[in-house]
């Protein structure tokens, strides 16, 4: 796919996904943690990246890194996805991390677990401080 198709499917996804902050939503994969989008609180993950990417499960982020041809970053990494912007970023000089979890988490939507099981929640990855509006990235110590 090329990326300017891509990033408009992620733009169209990211305009999508932005309206679950307003309504009540049950995910598909279970109401065991139906919530208002943004309501405050840690909710189901809140390490974000470490959490949905369990260590013992199948896409643990070292097996996703690896899988996807990523070098070796063991020893430079200790909290993910912080560690992970000194090289994704404008200053580091690879593909900015913003640009690609968005794309991965939201590209082809019928077939994208966290969409189609994990609702394609926001809040899953971010922090909302509905009396300030602040957006933060859950981040948590590595887990591989």
């Amino acid at each position: 796919m090329q990326k300017g198709t891509r990033l408009r499917s992620f733009a169209a996804a990211a305009l999508a996904a932005g309206g679950l902050l307003f309504v009540a939503w049950s995910p598909a994969g279970g109401a065991d943690f139906a919530r208002l989008a943004g309501e405050p609180g840690p909710g189901p993950y809140p390490q974000g990246c470490v959490d949905c990417h369990a260590k013992d499960g199948a896409e643990n982020i070292g097996a996703l890194l690896e899988s996807l041809g990523h070098r070796d970053v063991d020893a430079k990494t200790e909290t993910v996805p912080v560690d992970c912007k000194s090289c994704h970023s404008e200053e580091g000089g690879f593909s900015l991390l913003s640009e690609l979890a968005h794309i991965y988490h939201y590209e082809n939507p019928a077939k994208n677990d966290f969409i189609r099981v994990y609702g394609g929640d926001c809040l899953h990855c971010h922090a909302l401080d509905v009396e300030t509006g602040a957006v933060t990235i859950k981040s948590g110590p590595k887990n591989w």
